[in-house]
Formats: C-alpha cells, sequence, structure tokens
C-alpha cells in the first residue's frame, strides 16, 4: 500500500502504512490531534459512540479469521499466525479496558455534575434567605 490515506487530519498526509520508525514518533501517537492528546478520554467516548462493544468484537473476530485464513493472507508460518491471535487477544483486552476507563469516567463526570448543581443551589437558596432577611428590616 502505497497510496496517500485520504482520510487523514487536514494537513497531515499518510503514505503507505500508519506507522513510522523516526525515533521521535516511533512510540507516540500519529493520529490524534492536539486536542485528543489533551483529552484521550475524547477518543473513548467517539469510539464507543459510533462502535458497541459487541461490534467491535465481531469485526476484530472478522479481521483475525480473514488474516488467518484467506489465501491471501500475511499470516504464512505457524508463528504469524500465533502472533495474530495473540495481537486480536490484546487489542479486544485494550478496548474492553478502554470501554470500561469510559463507563467510569462518565459516571464521575455525572456525579460530579450533580454535587456541583447541589452546591449551586445551596448557595442559592442561603443568598435568597439572606436577601428575603435583609427586605424585612
Amino acid at each position: 500500500m502505497n497510496e496517500p490515506l485520504t482520510n487523514a487530519r487536514p494537513g497531515i498526509v499518510f503514505c503507505g502504512k500508519t506507522h513510522n520508525n523516526h525515533p521521535q514518533w516511533y512510540n507516540e501517537p500519529l493520529r490524534l490531534t492536539k486536542e485528543q492528546k489533551r483529552d484521550p478520554l475524547s477518543v473513548m467516548e467517539e469510539f464507543f459512540q459510533c462502535y458497541h462493544l459487541n461490534e467491535t468484537r465481531q469485526t476484530l473476530w472478522e479481521w483475525l479469521t480473514e488474516v488467518v485464513s484467506s489465501s491471501h493472507t500475511i499470516s504464512n508460518g505457524i508463528h504469524d499466525r500465533s502472533d495474530h491471535m495473540f495481537f486480536y487477544e490484546k487489542i479486544e483486552e485494550l478496548i474492553e479496558a478502554a470501554f470500561i476507563i469510559k463507563k467510569r469516567a462518565n459516571k464521575q463526570r455525572r456525579k460530579k455534575e450533580r454535587r456541583e448543581l447541589k452546591e449551586e443551589n445551596k448557595r442559592k437558596n442561603r443568598f435568597s434567605e439572606l436577601s428575603s432577611s435583609s427586605t424585612v428590616c
């Protein structure tokens, strides 16, 4: 594959595979925007809005079965197939962990929003009590 990826972010052109062996980029995200790097949870949110957990498992399984069983496979040897199976299992674990992190973060965010709303209501009540007691004088 040597043609450019047309769905890449504006201003960035990827040719060929989406990996890079440049020392500064070797172990760094290539697809994430600056915003996404600051808030990686937003990436998880977007992913799980687009794909349900079960859909993700099904797609991964379809990829894996195609890779290890197709006549045009990149998995020629038994070690290649084993590596792809291991990679599949680890990607599935990673996606499931991301799903749990997203759920917990949403739960914590909702909890924080309720707590802040409760505090704001308390402040409003105190203010209205103070203003009503000052008008009585």
